[in-house]
């Protein structure tokens, strides 16, 4: 049997069908699902029953003949992809922000520090664990972290080794926590590490980051570009639903935000999407991309998911076999 675990960093469902039975199931998806403490078996019998249907062969058809299901006022959309022998199916849980029609962000909110507050916050209510989240080139790598000390302005946490490999693109940390107030979010810098601790700190709420990606998104390789209006522009990254595009002026931004419709160069091939602008993402007073919501036809849907996929699985080989 070949060895899916590598998956489990993902916080992205995955189920993984050979010849219709299902060969994998990753922890995200009994956690979307909200059976995370049950045993590989008894989840698929819940998932059958979730969804109506009888057997491992009716839930396969059901995948492949549906874009999306709901459970627990949830919306989870599907994606499907084949590999050699196995169907592998992601799920990813739609957020609301997604849904909402005439969705325009802000996101120039000012960052306030909070440094001292995470500390004291940390020691008075004895964290000891936090879900902790990096990026390495797009991907998400999301584990738990143990917290072995706790400074004035400062923590070290204990992660997984995989989490090395995002400090050779930036030193951008999640850490999430469930509080009786909903999930607290903390954007934190590694300042600091010595192998698997990390020294985090310049904390601040982040009520509109990285942990709303909840799609595939990866970055695009340095000679992927979109077309819009006759000009060329650089993709920053890309998902099925959503792809940021480097600009570098408020007449690039301009000109953009009234975009309907573009062309997507992806190796050999022309994808056409309908583009819904979503919102700008500046720094330090200087615009760095530009972000739409997208569609386009089944084909070129199933295009631009193959890439992603295949794109996601040669980082997840790099992250597995890293070796600081």
């Amino acid at each position: 049997m070949t060895d899916f675990s590598l998956f489990d960093i993902l916080p992205n469902g995955v189920l993984i069908f050979k010849n219709k039975k299902i060969e994998y199931i990753n922890q995200h998806l009994t956690d979307i699902l909200s059976i995370g403490y049950f045993s590989r078996k008894n989840s698929v019998e819940i998932i059958l029953r979730i969804l109506n249907v009888k057997s491992e062969d009716d839930l396969f058809d059901f995948f492949i003949n549906h874009d999306y299901f709901s459970s627990k006022k949830k919306v989870i959309q599907i994606e499907h992809s084949r590999h050699a022998e196995y169907d592998v199916f992601t799920f990813t849980l739609i957020n609301d922000l997604l849904l909402k029609k005439d969705l325009q962000v802000n996101a120039t909110t000012q960052k306030v520090y909070i440094d001292e507050k995470v500390a004291k916050h940390f020691k008075l209510n004895n964290i000891q664990k936090v879900n902790v989240l990096t990026f390495y080139k797009g991907v998400p790598i999301k584990n738990i972290g143990k917290i072995i000390r706790i400074k004035t302005d400062s923590i070290e946490v204990v992660v997984n080794s995989k989490h090395s490999i995002s400090l050779l693109e930036r030193d951008d940390i999640l850490l999430m926590m469930n509080t009786k107030k909903g999930a607290s979010v903390l954007h934190g810098s590694v300042v600091d590490h010595n192998k698997n601790t990390f020294t985090i700190k310049n904390f601040y709420l982040s009520n509109d980051d990285m942990h709303l990606r909840n799609g595939l998104r990866v970055k695009s390789d340095n000679n992927m570009i979109i077309n819009v209006n006759e000009q060329n522009f650089r993709v920053y990254d890309i998902s099925t639903r959503g792809i940021s595009i480097y600009i570098s002026s408020t007449e690039e931004e301009e000109l953009l935000k009234s975009t309907k419709s573009a062309k997507l160069f992806l190796d050999d091939k022309v994808l056409n999407l309908s583009m819904r602008y979503l919102k700008t993402i500046t720094e330090n007073d200087k615009i760095l991309k530009i972000v739409f919501i997208i569609s386009s036809t089944e084909n070129d849907k199933s295009i631009l998911n193959q890439y992603i996929v295949n794109k996601q699985n040669k980082i997840l080989r790099e992250i597995h076999d890293y070796v600081e």
